[in-house]
């Protein structure tokens, strides 16, 4: 794609001295992803899941407790509890400690979850932040493709004051008749109407693209005109848009393994020490300790294993359906954005020679102009026709780059 453009524009961008700064895309990519609270979120989820990770670690640690109880059972008049059961009280001290036994490959796949929910959440990190540039840029295009017809239409105005002083002089003169100047007039307070709408409407935009990127700020700046070109290949392999598919895939084969783990048998080893006492006068005797082996085998409950089961392959039947719709929407949406760079590119060069035919019509009714060889209304058509090229060739160039804009999001 040409650069010709880009420098005009860049050019007549530079005239605008009622602007204070210049600013780029860059800058306010820059501030929206760094001001995004949405980012800012999904950073601390990502942090708070690695502290899972270090959960799952502590709980294959031994685990103390320390419990205690202090229980009196009074029997009034022979009215009570039976004191063959509760000895009249109960006073316990321990210090309990377990651990559980051969549950490696358990704790294997839940390090595995919390693996694949931190690379879903680094994957949905990465949309996100696509998504949001794609619609920074796509709001700093639409300030661009203002600010290019304000500057233009600066330019013109300008121009225009300084052929109203000429005319005037040349209808004093009798060369042209005061109605005709009335007409040149009117065009000139119709392009100044204009520019005050496109000032009105260009502070709009830069107000919503400072909004959207957390931007502070009410002055008004310079928008430099990005060199965006298509970038890498549209790929299923290593799109960040197929990878939650995968990481689905992932998630649901663990959760298979999770829930098999589910129903395997489970050991541990406890011990603990301490004081249990029915009768404070001799709880000097009754110190000591005890330790075990425990063992917990899943017999039946109700066929939920097969349920679950069951429940993961319909996920996975889900996660299949929508990866194949995608993949469709996916292919379809890159090749009409292709088709469409390619149909619009192809309208620039016919644009840009009409431009240059408009441009030299009016730099030959400009010399006419001044020795009287054409009429001020000739000379309006031809500033009209000239405006509206102008105007229509900013507006497929700035398509041009919208279209750059939307093809790149699905690029990698």
């Amino acid at each position: 794609m040409s650069h010709r453009w880009l420098l005009i524009l860049f050019f007549i961008a530079s005239t605008a001295t009622c602007l204070s700064q210049d600013r780029t895309l860059d800058y306010y990519l820059q501030q929206g992803v760094a001001n995004s609270p949405l980012m800012k979120d999904l950073a601390n989820q990502v942090h708070s899941n690695t502290l899972d990770s270090l959960i799952v670690k502590a709980t294959r640690l031994p685990q103390v407790n320390f419990n205690g109880t202090l229980s009196y059972a009074p029997v009034v008049n022979g009215y009570g509890y039976s004191e063959a059961i509760t000895n009249g009280g109960n006073f316990t001290s321990l210090v309990n400690v377990s651990q559980p036994l051969f549950n490696n490959k358990t704790a294997e796949a839940q390090y595995s979850k919390i693996g694949l929910l931190n690379r879903s959440l680094v994957n949905t990190t990465a949309l996100s932040e696509r998504d949001l540039k794609k619609s920074i840029t796509a709001q700093f295009l639409a300030a661009c493709a203002v600010f290019s017809d304000l500057s233009f239409n600066q330019v013109l105005i300008s121009q225009a004051r300084d052929e109203e002083k000429m005319l005037e002089s040349m209808v004093k003169s009798g060369l042209y008749k005061q109605t005709e100047y009335l007409s040149f007039m009117l065009e000139l307070e119709t392009l100044e109407f204009q520019w005050n709408d496109l000032q009105t409407q260009y502070q709009h935009a830069l107000s919503d693209l400072n909004l959207m990127c957390g931007i502070s700020d009410t002055n008004t700046c310079k928008l430099s005109i990005p060199d965006l070109g298509p970038k890498g290949q549209a790929r299923e392999s290593g799109s960040i848009f197929f990878q939650r598919f995968v990481i689905d895939s992932l998630r649901i084969r663990n959760d298979l393994l999770l829930t098999d783990r589910g129903y395997k048998p489970k050991m541990g080893w406890y011990t603990d020490a301490g004081m249990v006492n029915t009768d404070p006068s001799t709880v000097y005797k009754n110190f000591g300790m005890s330790f075990g082996l425990s063992i917990s085998v899943p017999v039946f409950d109700g066929n939920q294993r097969k349920i679950n089961l069951e429940k993961l392959k319909t996920s996975e039947s889900t996660r299949l359906n929508y990866r194949d719709f995608f993949r469709v929407q996916y292919l379809q949406q890159v090749h009409q954005l292709n088709l469409s760079l390619k149909q619009t590119n192809d309208l620039l060069p016919r644009l840009q020679k009409q431009l240059d035919l408009a441009e030299s019509i009016i730099r030959q009714d400009k010399q006419l102009l001044n020795n009287g060889g054409i009429s001020i209304t000739d000379y309006i058509i031809a500033l009209k026709n000239y405006i509206a090229i102008q105007s229509n060739l900013n507006q497929y160039r700035i398509r041009v780059l919208q279209i750059i804009n939307e093809l790149n999001y699905w690029k990698d």
